[in-house]
């Protein structure tokens, strides 16, 4: 297994962390536990996805990215884990279904959101990110000048985040909900840091699309998070459903766009 690959077995399901990425997902018996199904359903289950065969309530996950990495040896043989968004979709499933088990295995993601959700609305970090406020200044990852425009959000995004909001796509009030779903990871430093580069006009918009001052590390980094927010909003029918969605998959702390920077 590769060094990069942080693995761990607890209760007979296998977890894997890509360490440079902080990317995750389980072994396909491991999710097949979970929800309470035999390993050759949750296969076939995969094998329908990729082969556009998947039921209705999966739809959305067609045509996606499947597997974390490629096979992986680990104790016994090998194994090719399932991403985190994917498991997610297929506990879901499995829980409309009346699985017990994927039913309880979701309850346990959310008991971990609502912490992960105060967290996130007080600032707080996890203790190998606190650092003094002047350091966290010193690594901002808002610009001092914005970079010249660059396409970050598709067309389709800003159409499915309008379907749920019931506002046109350009509506300003559409603003509040890319805070919410896409921009929550800001320290309170750089939330201030983003009003004196960038500040709210008297119109209520900012001169420049936030994404201009964001370096190209972080954009990076953002992207497959907006790929992910997008899935769960094509399943999702209003923005109360996709908040809950967002709430079970992130707990709303956004994936650490910190991981593999270093405090001292």
């Amino acid at each position: 297994m590769s060094s990069d690959i942080l693995r761990q077995e607890i209760d007979g399901v296998e977890y894997f962390t890509i360490a440079s990425t902080g990317e995750s997902g389980m072994s396909q018996r491991g999710l097949s536990r979970l929800c309470g199904v035999r390993l050759s359903t949750v296969q076939n289950l995969l094998k329908n996805l990729t082969e556009n065969k998947a039921p209705l309530w999966l739809q959305n996950l067609v045509g996606s990215d499947l597997y974390l990495t490629d096979s992986t040896t680990v104790k016994g043989g090998e194994t090719t884990p399932v991403k985190a968004l994917v498991c997610w979709g297929i506990l879901r499933y499995y829980e409309r279904k009346g699985r017990l088990q994927a039913s309880r295995a979701l309850d346990a993601i959310g008991a971990i959101g609502i912490n992960s959700f105060i967290q996130a609305k007080t600032g707080w970090l996890p203790q190998q990110y606190q650092s003094s406020r002047q350091q966290r200044q010193e690594l901002s990852r808002i610009l001092e000048t914005p970079q010249p425009w660059t396409k970050m959000f598709e067309v389709e995004f800003e159409e499915n985040l309008a379907r749920l909001s019931k506002l046109h796509k350009k509506h300003i009030k559409n603003g509040k909900y890319y805070w919410e779903f896409i921009y929550q990871w800001m320290t309170p430093e750089e939330k201030v840091k983003l009003d004196l580069v960038n500040p709210v006009l008297t119109n209520g918009r900012r001169k420049y699309k936030i994404h201009q001052l964001l370096n190209e590390e972080t954009k990076q980094r953002l992207t497959p998070h907006i790929t992910s927010v997008l899935v769960l909003m094509k399943s999702a029918n209003s923005v109360a459903e996709l908040r809950r969605l967002v709430q079970r998959q992130y707990g709303v702390d956004q994936p650490n766009l910190f991981d593999g920077w270093k405090f001292e």
